[in-house]
């Protein structure tokens, strides 16, 4: 990768290439409105709808389980990359501990924020530590929403949830 990108252009070559263009001849290149006025993403941005048998199988235990990954929560694009893997591509999930509302209401973060989350779920450690014994991925992240209402900031959960994560 490191080869491929030392390879290819730079910001001079960039600027070097500007051209002076008209307002019309610039407007000739803008991207084809959609429907309601709205700029259609160029094709190199779309991604395709996540299918499959893993993607299909997670989903489902997921929601059988009542967990949440910050993929949905957040909305990631690439949620069909990640959840699908395949024979040439690692199988990952990122589990997101602690309920699906932060404390925190970040600008650039699209999880539902609630200064007042209700209880942690109990059984939140052992059914994460169930799916991911079921799924068999290649790489798992543990992530958290902010907890700043409890009072260790649900260390305690998060440690319980490692734990038995191990012993399976």
């Amino acid at each position: 990768l490191s080869s491929k990108l030392g390879a290819g252009p730079d910001l001079g070559d960039f600027i070097a290439a500007s051209t002076k263009m008209t307002p019309e001849e610039a407007l000739e290149l803008k991207e084809p409105v959609g429907g309601a006025g709205h700029v259609r993403l160029p094709p190199w941005l779309k991604t395709e709808i996540p299918v499959g048998e893993n993607f299909s199988r997670i989903k489902k235990d997921l929601r059988g389980l009542n967990l949440h990954t910050v993929c949905e929560e957040a909305r990631c694009p690439n949620i069909g990359e990640c959840w699908g893997g395949g024979e040439t591509k690692a199988a990952t999930a990122t589990i997101m501990l602690m309920g699906d509302e932060c404390t925190r209401g970040c600008r650039f973060c699209s999880v539902k924020t609630n200064r007042k989350p209700g209880p942690l779920d109990p059984n939140e450690p052992e059914h994460t530590a169930e799916a991911l014994s079921r799924w068999g991925l290649d790489y798992v992240v543990l992530t958290s929403v902010d907890r700043d209402d409890l009072p260790d900031g649900g260390a305690d959960h998060f440690a319980k949830t490692v734990e038995l994560i191990k012993q399976k």
